[in-house]
């Protein structure tokens, strides 16, 4: 969920930059070699997407991704490669429930495309079918950045990822119904893939089970629902605000009373303040990956699987790196 970042001031930021870049970018860049010799231009919102898109859509599909995998997903910072590549997507795939509202609605404004803005026939959402974690009871910008319909993090939690690709499979199709055929056929068989994967993780996750963790950020519901991880707390004391030294504090006493064994946070989040907090606890603070990309290593959405599981269960025995 989102870091400390302003929507307001980031999009104001993000429309008055790629405003300046438009015209060039769609001048000077050679738009028609990015998505030569396929029949369906899919463009995703992160890797995660573009990699179960090119296992589905095969030959029939080019398929880029917009983030790397390393940012913070929630502020990908806009780049004038990005225009050129919304303007010829025949999709966009994003994992909506506003995890990319900071950036991506004003880029697909720009591209002079209207099938892929938001709500428009090419912006395809694709959590529909999760179980949505942590909808917020009420809504109160005093309670930090919130996500209405959800916690949008579910791209990290393996019992996700036959929804995810079932939600694609639907829209390449829909696309380009003459390779429906093919779609399910690749589907199918990546969906088996998934199954097999996600049944590999819950036999040599179980030593997870019960364990108490703190996440930096209200980011790792889906991660913990699925290996049965405790979360006692967040170092950030609400989405998106710095911890006070007071909250930090109470956060130490609190894994102290709970037990904490672990410390989770991701690469595009500063260390300091985990690596501290483990050391005062005397557990393990661990980085995973939030999505395809974040590591050397992780080219692939079940790449992404196995490294974190590796990262958990290195945490429990000092081999996290």
């Amino acid at each position: 969920m989102k870091q400390t970042v302003s929507a307001t001031g980031y999009h104001s930021h993000t429309l008055n930059t790629i405003r300046s870049w438009c015209v060039l970018a769609m001048l000077v860049l050679p738009v028609q070699a990015i998505f030569a010799k396929a029949e369906l231009n899919v463009v995703a919102s992160v890797p995660d997407l573009a990699d179960m898109a090119k296992c589905i859509g095969g030959s029939a599909v080019s398929v880029v991704s917009l983030a790397t995998g390393r940012e913070d997903l929630h502020a990908v910072p806009a780049r004038p490669a990005f225009l050129p590549k919304l303007n010829k997507a025949d999709i966009l795939l994003t994992l909506g429930l506003d995890a990319e509202h900071a950036w991506l609605p004003p880029l697909a404004d720009e591209a002079r495309n209207p099938k892929i803005r938001e709500n428009g026939p090419g912006w395809i959402d694709c959590y529909e079918g999760i179980t949505l974690l942590d909808i917020p009871e009420r809504l109160d910008r005093s309670e930090g950045e919130q996500h209405p319909l959800g916690n949008p993090h579910y791209n990290i939690g393996p019992q996700c990822g036959t929804v995810m690709a079932a939600n694609i499979e639907k829209a390449l199709a829909a696309a380009l119904p003459q390779q429906a055929r093919s779609f399910a056929a690749n589907g199918d068989a990546y969906r088996k893939e998934i199954t097999a994967l996600t049944k590999e993780l819950q036999v040599q996750g179980k030593p997870l089970d019960g364990i108490t963790i703190i996440e930096y950020h209200p980011d790792m519901s889906y991660l913990c629902a699925f290996y049965h991880l405790s979360i006692a707390g967040s170092i950030e004391p609400k989405a998106g605000v710095p911890p006070t030294a007071a909250h930090l504090k109470e956060l130490e006493q609190l894994g102290r009373e709970h037990g904490v064994r672990l410390i989770i946070y991701n690469q595009a989040q500063n260390p300091k303040l985990p690596e501290k907090l483990a050391r005062s606890l005397g557990c393990s603070a661990v980085r995973i990956a939030n999505a395809v990309g974040a590591q050397k290593g992780i080219t692939s959405w079940t790449d992404l699987q196995r490294y974190n599981l590796k990262q958990l269960l290195g945490g429990l025995t000092g081999g996290a790196r």
